[in-house]
């Protein structure tokens, strides 16, 4: 049993203290992971990642340069990747894509994937006092966003990110890499929709299942792709020669 208005769960910290808002932060956690980095982070960056995230150097001209990770600082990134995972998916949502791409790169990282790893640590060191601030409008509503990106990993396969509000903030969001090779931007959109859908219906199943009505069944997918949106309302009736997929 906890008093007052600041609770402490799992190494997030819950403020209560502003009415009808829970502010969410994990700064203890954080100074850990910088704590346990092996080597000094240098000045915070304004974003997580550069545009350049998904871009890998060719493995024969790692070999060529010398330009893996030795077996030590392999472990370093690996540990500290898995403890930005814990926090991406908790409160930090704004580092999940880099977060993401970090996570395929653990089994073999070269000196690109070491630099990109002290990118999200040093804006983590400017942003580690920002907070997760939720707040609902109406639990009868619910929105979802979904968004996917087309042949960004060195195998050929997409990105999708999703989030859900119910007023302000994202109590629910994830950016993670497409297990289908995919041969057009509206294919990898549907698979995006798809990958979100189980997190969309199971969150509208969840708050129903705590006595709330969400009105009229209304779950609004907000989606920018033309072609997608047909296909995923109309299904076989959007379809033709071009869309056997």
């Amino acid at each position: 049993v906890h008093d007052g208005h600041v609770h402490d769960y799992l190494g997030v910290d819950h403020d209560y203290s502003e009415k009808g808002v829970v502010k969410m932060s994990m700064m203890k956690h954080i100074d850990k992971i910088f704590k346990d980095f092996p080597e000094d982070i240098g000045k915070s960056s304004q974003t997580p990642a550069s545009e350049n995230l998904f871009k890998i150097r060719d493995p024969e001209e790692n070999d060529k340069l010398k330009k893996w990770l030795d077996p030590e600082r392999t472990k370093d990134f690996h540990h500290s990747v898995a403890q930005l995972l814990f926090v991406s998916t908790r409160v930090r949502r704004d580092i999940q894509t880099a977060v993401a791409f970090l996570t395929t790169r653990v089994k073999k990282p070269d000196q690109d994937d070491w630099g990109k790893l002290k990118r999200v640590l040093k804006y983590l060191k400017g942003t580690k006092h920002m907070r997760l601030r939720l707040s609902v409008d109406n639990l009868g509503v619910i929105h979802w966003w979904v968004d996917a990106s087309y042949n960004v990993h060195e195998d050929c396969k997409g990105q999708t990110g999703a989030m859900m509000s119910l007023g302000r903030g994202a109590p629910i969001s994830f950016s993670r890499k497409q297990k289908l090779n995919v041969r057009s931007s509206c294919e990898g959109e549907l698979v995006g929709v798809d990958d979100a859908m189980p997190y969309i219906l199971w969150a509208r199943y969840f708050i129903e299942a705590q006595g709330y009505t969400v009105e009229q069944n209304i779950v609004i997918v907000f989606q920018d792709n033309k072609s997608t949106i047909l296909l995923a309302t109309n299904g076989r009736w959007s379809s033709n020669k071009r869309t056997k997929h």
